[in-house]
């Protein structure tokens, strides 16, 4: 009679473990893909992208002088490069128009006398444009990584 007690609960307790398993992976993969997870995930991969992107200066004015020679070679892919990554496709584009209507000697010379002033970790451009408009170039530093990147023009 106690084997068959010990075997009743042996089997409860397995029963038991089996249930709570299954509701933990049940809970585990709800979690995956729920929104809140998803978000994680993404903000994840997006500090890693920010984290290891090599291209900016380690100052400013270091950052504003790559760019200006990657304007200077015609090299748009490259000086896209220098802005913050979810701005890069659109500059690409920007850029690639800029050069079309053959006006990258304009700009770069418009980027070459410029006045910078450092608030922390935001560096501001100021140019006069051809219309004697002042306008602004922005630059942050990246806390991941502490390079400088283009985040306005």
């Amino acid at each position: 009679m106690t084997k068959n007690v010990f075997k009743f609960l042996g089997g409860a307790v397995a029963i038991v473990a089996i249930g709570m398993g299954a509701l933990f992976a049940i809970d585990y993969i709800r979690y995956q893909k729920s929104p809140e997870y998803q978000a994680e995930k993404q903000a994840e991969e997006i500090k890693k992208e920010y984290r290891e992107d090599p291209y900016g200066g380690d100052t400013p004015e270091e950052t504003l002088k790559l760019f200006i020679e990657a304007l200077k070679k015609g090299d748009i892919d490259l000086a896209a490069k220098y802005f913050v990554l979810d701005k890069q496709e659109e500059w690409r584009a920007d850029l690639s128009q800029i050069q079309e209507k053959g006006l990258l000697d304009e700009m770069v010379g418009d980027l070459t006398s410029t006045k910078m002033t450092l608030k922390g970790e935001v560096a501001y451009f100021t140019l006069t444009r051809v219309n004697d408009l002042p306008s602004e170039l922005v630059m942050h530093k990246n806390s991941l990584n502490n390079k400088w990147k283009i985040t306005e023009l």
